[in-house]
């Protein structure tokens, strides 16, 4: 586990397979978590404290998670120190559930943990994502995606990759927010709603993806059907 400090309110924590497996933790199981999730995440922020001086105090943690290749994920973790800032960063994102609702099943959600001091806390807010920049929508066949990707041509110039499922032969489209800003983004997965359906996306979603789901178009799907 490597623990870099960004700045005053930011830290980058690199975990690898092996820094889970020494915990008997699988990747997976950071999307919504369990008692020993929540010591790796204790570990984490006390060694953040005694090796780069980040303190979290009562302040809410936004994380947000970066897989970068099956066997890492990056962790970025941010202080927030206005609450509101967050709601109208993330306004077009969806709030995440409580962590530590023992009603949670394995894979609701996205949560994950916050407002460390000495322990996490429940009444804080934390924001966790495969990244805050990515949405993946699937569709019935080919034509509808084909139908989507005339609509918002002129206005998507973002990276995007479609995938097929062999098990329902639906096609999946992961949409990049890439140059866009929010609004812009938010309008184009607006659109996507109207022609499919938006699925949930975690790191392990989407490392599930590249592994199991048949890769169509790579890096530039939209830009590519466009011309069909």
């Amino acid at each position: 586990m490597k623990i870099e400090r960004i700045n005053d309110n930011q830290i980058k924590c690199t975990l690898t397979r092996s820094d889970l497996a020494s915990r008997q933790i699988r990747m997976s199981e950071l999307v919504y978590g369990n008692e020993k999730t929540k010591g790796l995440f204790q570990d984490m922020m006390e060694q953040a404290s005694s090796e780069v001086g980040f303190e979290a105090s009562d302040l809410p943690l936004m994380i947000e998670a970066i897989p970068v290749s099956m066997d890492c994920i990056v962790l970025m973790i941010t202080k927030v120190e206005d609450p509101d800032e967050m709601d109208a960063k993330f306004s077009s994102f969806t709030r995440m559930n409580d962590l530590f609702s023992d009603e949670k099943e394995p894979g609701e959600g996205h949560g994950l943990i916050t407002g460390f001091k000495g322990a996490p806390k429940k009444d804080h807010i934390a924001e966790i994502t495969s990244s805050s920049m990515e949405r993946l929508f699937s569709f019935p066949d080919l034509d509808t995606v084909i139908s989507f990707a005339h609509h918002i041509s002129d206005i998507y110039h973002g990276e995007s990759t479609l995938y097929k499922c062999p098990d329902n032969n639906r096609y999946y489209l992961l949409l990049c927010k890439s140059s866009h800003n929010i609004k812009e983004f938010g309008l184009v997965c607006n659109s996507a709603l109207e022609y499919g359906s938006k699925e949930p996306l975690t790191f392990a979603r989407s490392a599930y993806l590249d592994e199991h789901y048949q890769k169509i178009i790579i890096g530039n799907a939209i830009q590519s059907l466009a011309f069909v």
